[in-house]
């Protein structure tokens, strides 16, 4: 459901705006929506809009691990590769220069 709360009413002043082109179908989707929830178009598409926009950042910031990849992951966990020699120099200069790592 589209939060209509905070875009009908919006304290905020709206100073942006954007042209979008589209089609009678579209059109008439869009004004039937609106008069369903007793709103302008204006307050619907910014609605829409916002929970698209929130829809798709929330997906982009996961990543779902197909089950083989989970099992690759898991596999790489359990089983870390050796240090390298330039990894193990790196370690034994850091104990050297900071006295209290552990």
């Amino acid at each position: 459901m589209l939060n209509l709360d905070n875009v009908s009413g919006t304290s905020a002043t709206l100073t942006r705006s954007t042209r979008v082109r589209y089609d009678d179908r579209l059109a008439c989707l869009i004004e039937r929506a609106a008069l369903a929830l007793g709103v302008n178009k204006s307050a619907f598409l910014r609605a829409a809009i916002e929970r698209e926009a929130t829809r798709v950042l929330d997906l982009q910031s996961r990543h779902a691990l197909t089950p083989a990849d989970a099992r690759m992951f898991a596999a790489a966990l359990d089983a870390p590769p050796a240090p390298t020699p330039r990894a193990l120099e790196a370690a034994r200069r850091y104990r050297a220069r900071v006295v209290h790592a552990d």
